[in-house]
């Protein structure tokens, strides 16, 4: 003979604390008085429901508006083609606005060098133009331009004349920071540099058979850019152009100041063109 100790002792604690484990079915007045021993010893709210209402399983009848249906809680999320009763009208799901990425708009304290280039048409004439901060104070500004260049071209000579203009002052770039809003400069002066300066200042590798179509182009100043970069190991760091950030907008508009000047310087060149033209007309050459 076998015994369950398990359900022997589950029926002994089950005896100290008054009660008794039934392994039959329990008569409906037994559940009757155990219903009532738990209402009367029961504190909190009790729902009532009203006289007129009749439930039958999960059937309601009377006033109380019955719950969606399946194909009416999937019209709420627009899945289904029924329509919504009136108790359940169809919610319009709003969409969640989305989150604007934030950008430090203040220049950052200690030495810090905004750069940036532009061109208007592309290619035609552009200017590049850097600035420099110390401790939020803007201490210098450069700029100047070409009539005929790109806006990559721009770009690039503004990143260098900014570490020209730091190598005349240091030759410890620690804890001074440079900033421009072209990812073309900061990846080619972080990363794509070193790759090309070991293939031979190419994009393909020495034995590659496409290395004719690895040619880089403003190569010289590539080349000027990487010099500058040895003589100051410096990370350049991306930044956001056109949301306001003091520096990038500094920057900008030295650069259109440059592109601007650059106009200028040419159009007097001109003038003494035609007036050259002029006097050799008039004197019948």
């Amino acid at each position: 003979m076998s015994f369950n100790w398990t359900k022997i002792k589950a029926q002994k604690r089950m005896q100290q604390k008054g009660t008794e484990d039934r392994s039959g079915p329990v008569s409906k007045d037994e559940l009757r008085r155990q219903a009532d021993v738990l209402l009367t010893a029961y504190k909190g709210p009790v729902t009532k429901v009203p006289a007129g209402i009749r439930v039958t399983g999960s059937q309601v009848s009377g006033e109380i508006p019955r719950r969606p249906s399946g194909n009416v809680a999937r019209s709420v999320t627009g899945n289904a083609t029924s329509k919504p009763s009136a108790d359940y009208p169809r919610i319009e799901r709003q969409k969640r606005p989305r989150p604007e990425r934030f950008h430090d708009r203040a220049v950052p304290l200690g030495t810090v060098i905004y750069c940036d280039g532009a061109c208007e048409p592309n290619p035609g004439a552009g200017g590049w133009g850097f600035v420099v901060y110390q401790d939020g104070v803007e201490i210098h500004a450069e700029s100047s331009g070409q009539v005929e260049t790109t806006n990559n071209q721009m770009e690039l000579t503004g990143a260098l004349m900014a570490l020209r203009w730091l190598a005349t002052f240091t030759t410890d770039p620690a804890g001074i920071r440079l900033f421009c809003d072209s990812q073309y400069v900061v990846k080619g002066c972080n990363e794509w540099r070193h790759s090309w300066k070991r293939n031979g200042w190419s994009k393909r590798k020495p034995n590659s058979p496409t290395r004719a179509e690895g040619e880089i182009k403003n190569l010289d100043l590539w080349k000027q850019l990487d010099a500058a970069l040895i003589a100051l190991p410096l990370t350049l760091e991306w930044c956001k152009g056109h949301v306001g950030i003091i520096g990038n907008e500094r920057a900008d508009e030295l650069s259109l100041i440059g592109r601007e000047r650059a106009l200028e310087m040419q159009e007097p060149a001109s003038m003494d063109l035609i007036r050259q033209q002029l006097d050799y007309s008039a004197r019948g050459w």
